[in-house]
């Protein structure tokens, strides 16, 4: 109980400094028209303040400074100087709009560090009949999957609150495992992101008066996928315990962005078009032009994934191909067009029309 009143304070100053910070960098974002400007590819119809991801960096690194030891920096160095480079990469990109391939490069960069650090997966419990992983193997599937989720939480970050959301649940739920088998550390970096997440939000939500840009969803995707595999390492099996650090559970925890990943690269291979072309037919655009606004789009994709975390509680004993292909089925079933039309029709006569479709065709 101590520690985790300990772990009180950090979240709390962390909080404070990016709900300080965020208001102050607004102001310079309108004296320095430092904004995200409409096009015919986003949802926002004003040019809106950009680069938020700065005040949460600030609130994340500030207090975990202020409240860690020298041997909890030496623990993390590799994923504070990875997740430094993508934020200055985030910054880079949300001013000059970087090239994808030099941003791709960078995030491969960033992952080389984490995982010579020893951030890598080395047991996949039966993933796809895999379980203990070769060294050599360790390495670039380790890559993969950082890659693919650091850009899978960069997708989602396109409505009002969505990414801060997600990235809010995700890491509380991740801060309190850490805590929970003892690593203090990690605990710490967890609850001062979850701290700068709320702090952030004030602001995020629909309207939001700033978006967190790649400048914060970059480094939040990192941190959230490096939270996982070591997580992973942890080799905590369900054995009676609350909860059990296994691939089932840490995918329901990162199921949207993962979910949405997926979703978008089937259809634009289906489409004959590059996986790497931007469009709007991610799952967020979809509910959009369903009938919802950014604050129901962003509250129903957050209440599915929390579902999806409570499924899987549920059916804990399920293998985690079984688990994986079900929530896939029930993501299909609830999470679709014919769906989405007939909960807009019953929010509506509930509750009116709610926020605004934000230039949603």
């Amino acid at each position: 109980m101590f520690e985790l009143i300990k772990l009180s304070l950090p979240f709390v100053i962390a909080t404070t400094i990016t709900a300080v910070v965020t208001p102050a960098w607004i102001a310079v974002c309108k004296k320095y028209h430092l904004f995200d400007n409409p096009d015919d590819r986003k949802h926002h119809i004003v040019s809106t303040p950009s680069m938020g991801g700065l005040s949460i960096v600030a609130g994340i690194f500030i207090s975990f400074f202020i409240f860690s030891d020298g041997d909890a920096f030496l623990k993390l160095k590799f994923i504070f100087g990875a997740s430094l480079l993508l934020f200055f990469t985030g910054i880079f990109d949300d001013l000059l709009n970087m090239r994808p391939q030099k941003k791709f490069i960078m995030q491969v960069i960033a992952a080389i560090l984490v995982v010579a650090g020893g951030t890598r997966l080395t047991n996949l419990y039966g993933l796809m009949g895999i379980y203990e992983i070769p060294i050599w193997f360790q390495y670039p599937i380790t890559l993969l999957v950082i890659v693919l989720f650091t850009n899978a939480f960069n997708f989602i970050d396109g409505i009002d609150g969505l990414a801060g959301s997600i990235g809010l649940m995700s890491t509380a739920i991740f801060g309190y495992l850490f805590f929970k088998y003892g690593q203090i550390d990690f605990a710490l970096l967890c609850f001062c992101l979850t701290g700068s997440l709320i702090g952030f939000l004030f602001y995020n939500f629909h309207p939001a008066k700033v978006f967190m840009g790649d400048t914060g969803s970059l480094v939040i995707g990192f941190l959230l996928i490096s939270f996982a595999i070591n997580l992973l390492k942890l080799n905590y099996v369900s054995r009676g315990d609350l909860l059990a650090i296994s691939p089932s559970f840490v995918f329901a925890v990162l199921f949207i962005p993962v979910y949405d990943l997926a979703r978008v690269s089937i259809i634009r291979l289906l489409n004959r078009e590059s996986i790497f072309k931007a469009d709007r037919n991610h799952i967020h655009h979809m509910i959009l032009r369903n009938g919802f606004g950014h604050g129901w789009t962003s509250l129903i994709l957050t209440a599915f994934n929390i579902f999806i975390i409570i499924l899987e509680y549920i059916l804990s004993t399920l293998n985690v191909n079984s688990f994986i292909l079900l929530s896939i089925c029930v993501a299909m079933l609830m999470i679709n067009s014919i769906v989405m039309i007939r909960i807009s029709g019953v929010r509506k006569k509930l509750f009116g029309e709610g926020d605004k479709k934000l230039g949603v065709e």
